[in-house]
């Protein structure tokens, strides 16, 4: 008989070896075995990135990358009635959600997803656990003649809930990111002309509505922003306000030259008042001021519908990269987190912006030229 470890020639049957007196047999170790009712934890087969899977009765907890994590997880509910937590419905998991996340969004934000709530009223009783990407899918659907921007929300809210409930162990994956945005194509915010903003120039001397819009086309704001405008925050020349991100919030929002009247003429009407246009005669909340203010005022100046209120900040910034203003002094004033959006989505130039611009690219280049050939003569 061979000892073990040392390698040694030592009697038949021998426990322990003479020579170095380690133990020649190795008993077999064994596992121990949980408390019943304190659940189970296994690998799954295959190449996963989570393949530890908890299991408590009947109810998966979660999945998890260690061995480790998944024992924790189950002494986390050690002594827990299981019900309590994992029959969470979807409203259970939105109010534990919205609770944490509402926080840090301004009034704004929170409508937007209390809106897309709505959407999912059909869910909003059902154990969020025993939701699957189908579930969420089927009232995407629904939604399809939407834009892609507004069921892309949808999407966003059922996401971010997905990714607190697995991370409170109420669901072990997160469904809803396997869902597919469809809707209808974006409408592109068409950039005003300068014959049309004459006409609404000219139609600002007795119209409130047509000084609102050139207020909005002299900064770039959006219409919840300048509504929202405390009295206190305009300054002459420029206003302090914005809201929906933090880089848009409480921003420094030069006016041109051409808005400021409109700017003073509210300031003076609105002495006393807690906001810039609290003597508007006409509609107040933003979505009516779109519908019997806004569009009313483009059909009475034939300019068509296309030119959407969004339009107004589509404008300013076309102008604005026209004129040559830095990029990071414009993504300022517009209160966007980098310049890429800027670019993107607003700067719309129109074809006779793009000739004078290659017109004048192509003139400088000329000149330059003729400057060198100048110089070889002499």
């Amino acid at each position: 008989m061979i000892c073990r470890k040392c390698r040694a020639q030592i009697p038949e049957g021998c426990v322990y070896c003479p020579l170095c007196g380690v133990k020649q047999e190795q008993e077999a170790r064994r596992r121990l075995k949980r408390a019943n009712g304190l659940g189970s934890v296994y690998k799954l087969p295959g190449r996963r990135r989570r393949p530890w899977a908890a299991k408590k009765g009947a109810q998966y907890v979660g999945f998890y990358e260690t061995k480790t994590a998944a024992l924790e997880a189950l002494n986390r509910l050690a002594g827990e009635a299981l019900p309590e937590k994992y029959n969470y419905t979807f409203a259970n998991v939105y109010r534990g959600w919205s609770a944490e996340h509402f926080r840090d969004l301004t009034a704004s934000g929170v409508a937007q997803y209390e809106r897309a709530y709505d959407v999912f009223q059909e869910l909003h009783a059902r154990r969020f656990r025993e939701l699957r990407t189908a579930d969420f899918q089927a009232v995407l659907d629904q939604h399809a003649e939407q834009s892609v921007s507004t069921v892309g929300k949808y999407k966003q809210l059922i996401t971010q809930m997905s990714r607190w409930a697995v991370r409170e162990e109420i669901t072990p994956t997160d469904f809803a990111t396997f869902c597919k945005v469809r809707g209808r194509a974006a409408v592109g915010h068409e950039p005003m002309t300068l014959e049309e903003i004459s006409r609404l120039e000219d139609a600002a001397r007795e119209s409130e509505a047509a000084k609102i819009v050139c207020m909005l086309l002299a900064t770039g704001m959006r219409i919840g922003e300048l509504f929202a405008l405390p009295l206190a925050d305009y300054h002459g020349s420029y206003v302090i306000g914005g809201e929906k991100s933090a880089a848009g919030r409480g921003r420094i929002i030069p006016i041109r030259e051409e808005g400021r009247a409109f700017f003073e003429y509210f300031a003076a009407q609105s002495e006393g008042m807690e906001f810039l246009l609290d003597s508007y005669v006409g509609n107040h909340n933003v979505d009516n001021f779109r519908k019997r203010d806004y569009y009313p005022l483009l059909d009475q100046l034939g300019i068509p519908r296309s030119k959407t209120p969004h339009s107004t900040r589509t404008t300013y910034t076309t102008r604005a990269v026209a004129e040559e203003l830095a990029p990071a002094a414009l993504q300022k004033v517009l209160g966007h987190r980098d310049f890429s959006t800027t670019q993107k989505f607003y700067n719309k130039p129109q074809a006779e912006d793009l000739v004078k611009a290659v017109d004048a690219a192509g003139k400088k280049s000329a000149a330059k030229a003729k400057k060198g050939t100048k110089k070889e003569a002499v």
